[in-house]
């Protein structure tokens, strides 16, 4: 399995960063030109970007991927994985929140893919590092 990790450190308490990853619409300004949007809401009324919300993703109305939240753990953990994708076996996204102290939050992100094409994984992966990399550091200047 192929995987990617990359970790961030936020200037922000735990609780602000997690609340700010845990909402689909951040990642239009994560990684902007892609656009996300939630198509399925969550059973919970409160987070309706919680588990078992859908968002889609791609570029104006052409929104071929869909990701759908399996865990949500408060302040500690966000698991998604895409759905309905004939080019995908496998892909899991896993996005794990740290305190480093009252300030700072280490975020650590996982990705598992393995594409149908075997040789098409890593670069898929080499390309979603580079770009949540960016992301990444322009929410880290927002928080």
């Amino acid at each position: 399995m192929n995987s990617i990790t990359i970790q961030k450190e936020f200037h922000a308490p735990v609780e602000q960063v997690f609340e700010l990853l845990s909402k689909h619409a951040t990642y239009n300004v994560a990684f902007a030109p892609v656009q996300v949007v939630r198509v399925k809401d969550s059973a919970d009324p409160e987070r309706p970007d919680g588990v078992g919300s859908v968002r889609r993703m791609g570029f104006g109305p052409v929104k071929p991927l869909q990701e759908q939240i399996i865990v949500l753990e408060l302040n500690e953990r966000i698991e998604y994985k895409i759905i309905k994708n004939p080019l995908v076996k496998h892909h899991l996204g896993i996005i794990q929140f740290q305190p480093v102290d009252d300030a700072k939050t280490l975020v650590t992100y996982t990705i598992e893919l393995q594409a149908r094409a075997p040789f098409v994984s890593k670069l898929i992966l080499a390309q979603l590092k580079a770009a949540i990399k960016m992301g990444f550091s322009k929410l880290a200047k927002t928080v």
